[in-house]
């Protein structure tokens, strides 16, 4: 009772500055995309978002879901300097051109994560730690609905297909085709009691 009391104070409080939050959205170019984004991180809160109760949803997660700040502060792009007083997003590194980056991003987690593609498709999932980046000159392009697991590395001029599930701590560095999932070896048990063993963890 007592944080919600708090979190409330703290909204009153910042008003001044939420309604130029608002005014960035509704003048932004992107703001289709942060509306999927918005959409994508409510359902995966397991809040609704309609259209009476979304400008007050944007500014709930742009106060509290740090992940969810980050991805709007790249959408707006240079606009994000208005952004008075807004909290730190996660510490997420964009390098996608900002047209080429789909509608529907959810980041959970992101800490650490690094996305550098030619273009990434929409309602994509990553977490934690996640680097996608360049080989040489070439970087990926990724299709539309890619949960990328924690850890996984993708780099190169690859091409990962529609509906793929990349495992976490995945290495991938070919292309992968729609409808595939891509996972790591499982851990394995390489010795036992001394003596060398090569067998699955069960």
């Amino acid at each position: 009772m007592l944080t919600k009391i708090r979190k409330t104070l703290k909204m009153v409080i910042y008003l001044p500055f939420e309604l130029i939050w608002l005014l960035v959205y509704y003048t932004s170019s992107q703001k289709a995309k942060i509306d999927m984004d918005l959409d994508r991180f409510c359902k995966m809160e397991h809040r609704v978002v309609t259209r009476r109760n979304r400008p007050l949803m944007l500014l709930l997660n742009l106060m509290w879901a740090y992940d969810f700040r980050a991805l709007f502060r790249f959408r707006v792009g240079s606009a994000s300097m208005l952004l008075f007083f807004m909290p730190p997003g996660v510490s997420f590194g964009f390098d996608v051109p900002r047209e080429k980056l789909g509608g529907g991003l959810y980041i959970q987690h992101g800490f650490g994560t690094v996305l550098s593609a030619r273009s990434v498709g929409e309602n994509c999932f990553i977490n934690q730690l996640v680097t996608v980046g360049y080989k040489g000159n070439g970087c990926p392009t990724i299709g539309n609905n890619v949960r990328i697991g924690t850890g996984a590395i993708i780099i190169g001029d690859i091409t990962i297909g529609n509906n793929v599930n990349i495992g976490a701590g995945a290495i991938v560095l070919h292309d992968v085709p729609d409808n595939c999932t891509v996972c790591c070896p499982e851990a394995t048990i390489v010795k036992r009691n001394n003596l060398p063993v090569n067998e699955p963890l069960s």
